[in-house]
Formats: C-alpha cells, structure tokens, sequence
C-alpha cells in the first residue's frame, strides 16, 4: 500500500473555506438549535430559579457571608453540559436585557460567560450573533475577565464557567495571569457562579485539576473551594446521559475502563449502528475514515500527544508504520470554522487540544508511543518520556507528585479523545504489544 499523504488541494480555495465568515458551522447549530432533554430542562430551570434567590438575597442584604453562591454542574464528556450553559446564558440574558424581565431581579443585572478554550470561545462569539440577547462583550476568557474588573474594581453578578476544568491552577505571567487560581479570583469577582466540570478532561500542570476526592496535593480540587461556601449558598449536579457517543453500554464502559482506569477491558459484544473497531494497519484505517468522511462528514484522526509537533509554522508528522505519514493540525487562528469542520483537516491529524469540546461523527484515535502493554498485569503502561507535550508537563509550585500528574494527564487526553465520535470510533495501538493484546480481545 502505498503512503497517506495529503490531498492536493488549491491554497487560495482552501483559505477560502476556512475563513468564509458566512459559513455555517455544525458545532454551532448544534449549541444554538439542541432541544434540551427533559433532565437538562429541569437542571436549566434549577439553575434559574438558583440565580435568582442569590442575587435578591444579596440585594436584599440577607446573605451576611462573603463568599459568592455557587452551582457546580459536573458531567462527563458528551452529557450535555455546554449545551445547558448556552441556553441558560441566553434566558439569564434575555431577562437581565428586556423589558419582559423587568419584574426580575435579574433584569439589569451585569453577567458574564467564561471559557479558557480559544476554539470554544470562537464557537460562542459565533453563536452570539444569532442571539440579540448575547453580545461578544460578554463572552470573554478568564484572564481577560479577570483583569479588566480588577484594574476597574468592579464587581459583577453571574459568572458562568464552561470547561471549568480548563481554568488554571497556577500562575502564568506569559498569559497575564498573575493569580493563583482563576477560580479563586472569578469568586472574589462575582455574587453568583455557576461552573460546568470535569476532572477528567486537566491536560497541563498550569491547569490540572485533581478528582474530587483528592488527597494527592496537585493542583486545585475544585471540592476546595465548594466547601468554603455555606451549605445554604452552594449545589452540585452531575449529569449522567450521555449524548454525544450514542453507543451500548458495553462500549461506554469499554471505554471507561481502558481511559480511567488503564485496564485491558472485555471487546464489546453488543451489535448496534455504533461501528467500533479496533485496526492492525493505520493506513487502512485512515482510508476506511475517509469513506466515512465522504458519507457523513465530520471524522477526523486523532492521536494522543506523541509525535513532535512545534508551533514554528512548519508542518510536522504523525507516522505510523510502513504506510501512514499525515501531518499534525495545522495552527490557524484566523480560521472561523472548527478544526474538525474545514475541509483540508480530512488531511490531519488532531491533537487532544483540537478537539476538546467538540464532536465527530467518526473518530479514529492512534494510541501513541507514551501507550504501551503492561503483559505482567494485563493494563496500560504508560511512558511519559514519550508524550511529547512539553508545555502541559511544565513543573508548576502547586504540583507535589508530578510523575503521578504526568500519568493522570495521559490518561485525561486518551479519556477525551476516545469520547469524540457520535456515530463509530475506530482504535490504532501504536505499540506492537498492546495491539496484538486489543485485536485478540475482539475474538475472545
């Protein structure tokens, strides 16, 4: 077979694509079009009704603590929380913008939505011009947020977090951030916070949150800050219907296992319209991917972080075998559509930082070289030394044990990248070992 390489496409077309500022984006339409399921409806309406008793109790001066109220919406990937945070902001918006909420307390309220992805940020400024109710000027990233109201001394009335699990942890003088934890600084900032959550998804030391059980002394846990808050100012909610993969249970906890808890797990034995695979060749994979791209759209590869990959406008390249050369994304900032939605990233391959927080209907993830086969114990063996991530394995002062942090964040990418596809996920296993191991799983 012959090498994968890049299609041939016409540069100034394919600049055209990915900057067409008229272009519809699919992650958009999703967030701003979704109906939300019954428990997702409900939550938005706790959520509302939460607001709304915090605020008036702190205009009315009955809260005598300092301590902003909060609500922790916590989910793993694909339940929804995105989608519940965008139709929240819009509502909380819509009442503290027109006259029809004029009976509320919300109604001239000053709010704010908060998220510390570039590509997600992107997403919501697109989103915003299709809600009269949602300016740009209130979607901001953290930093940003943080530093204008601390240089107006001002305060604000809600702050909603997405991806809270992005915040960071530490400080970083490179992106003006001059605090310790950009939780703590948002709580002395707003009357209100509402943070969506997940542990699962810490990529960098600069930013890594532990479980809520924590006991490691890494980074921040967000249970922390939650306990400083009295019982009668705080709730927590965990949604748990997945959304995103609509695959058997059996796969789910497939893929449970093997990300979180680094075991070889049982092949699934469910038949369904979920098409999961595990490939021995990633050149037939890739080509297998692209009859699903020409038929569905939207699938795309993926690799854990362990071919080098430098921001120096140079191309790179994740290489695998004898017949699969692909280069890494190509950094483009100026582009409107998501990563996964451009034409030209069918000749890609993306990394855990591409595609966080969005979907695919077809994903196939190569388990890099830092995902090796531990035969003795039948699990994962995981080789930092090979993840190739060198800013997100930066040594931060907050960080006690960072050979375990290390092994958490590898395990947090995997977790993510395994969770994008909506309609199959197709697996190439790097390591010769650990691939023999999963493709004898699925005749056993």
């Amino acid at each position: 077979m012959t090498v994968s390489a890049p299609r041939k496409y016409n540069r100034s077309k394919r600049a055209k694509i990915s900057n067409d500022q008229n272009q519809e984006s699919i992650a958009m339409d999703k967030l701003a079009h979704v109906i939300l399921s019954e428990e997702q409806l409900q939550l938005k309406t706790a959520v509302l009704e939460f607001v709304e008793k915090h605020l008036a109790n702190e205009y009315q001066k009955i809260t005598k603590s300092k301590e902003p109220a909060m609500f922790v919406i916590q989910g793993d990937a694909g339940t929804g929380k995105s989608v519940v945070l965008n139709s929240l902001f819009n509502e909380i918006q819509k009442i503290a913008n027109t006259e029809e909420g004029f009976k509320s307390i919300l109604h001239g309220t000053s709010n704010y939505l908060v998220v510390n992805h570039p590509e997600m940020l992107k997403l919501y400024h697109r989103i915003s011009k299709r809600f009269k109710y949602i300016t740009k000027a209130s979607l901001e990233r953290p930093t940003s947020l943080i530093n204008n109201l601390t240089k107006q001394k001002k305060t604000v009335d809600v702050v909603i977090i997405d991806e809270g699990h992005l915040l960071a942890t530490s400080k970083d003088a490179f992106k003006r951030f001059y605090g310790q934890n950009q939780l703590e600084e948002l709580m002395s900032l707003a009357k209100v916070i509402i943070i969506v959550y997940d542990d699962k998804q810490s990529l960098r030391m600069g930013s890594y949150w532990e479980d809520n059980e924590g006991g490691q002394n890494n980074g921040a846990t967000l249970k922390t800050y939650y306990e400083l808050i009295p019982k009668d100012k705080k709730e927590w909610y965990r949604l748990k219907q997945q959304f995103r993969v609509v695959a058997p249970k059996d796969v789910l906890d497939w893929i449970d296992t093997i990300s979180v808890k680094g075991l070889i797990p049982k092949f699934p034995q469910t038949t369904t319209d979920f098409d999961f695979k595990i490939w021995n060749d990633c050149g037939e994979m890739y080509e297998a991917l692209k009859a699903k791209n020409d038929k569905y759209g939207q699938c795309r590869m993926l690799a854990t972080y362990d071919f080098p990959y430098r921001l120096d406008g140079k191309d790179y390249f994740v290489t695998c075998g004898d017949n699969f050369k692909l280069r890494w994304d190509r950094y483009q900032p100026r582009a409107v559509l998501p990563w996964s939605e451009r034409a030209d990233s069918i000749d890609e391959v993306g990394s855990v930082y591409t595609v966080q927080g969005f979907d695919l209907n077809y994903s196939g993830v190569i388990l890099g070289r830092s995902i090796g086969y531990d035969k003795a114990n039948d699990c994962l063996r995981l080789i930092p030394e090979l993840y190739d991530d060198h800013a997100g394995f930066t040594k931060k002062k907050n960080i006690s044990d960072a050979d375990y942090v290390k092994h958490k964040i590898i395990m947090n990418s995997l977790n993510v990248l395994l969770t994008r596809g909506t309609k199959g996920l197709y697996i190439y296993p790097y390591d010769d070992e650990l691939r023999k191991r999963l493709l004898n799983s699925t005749s056993s």
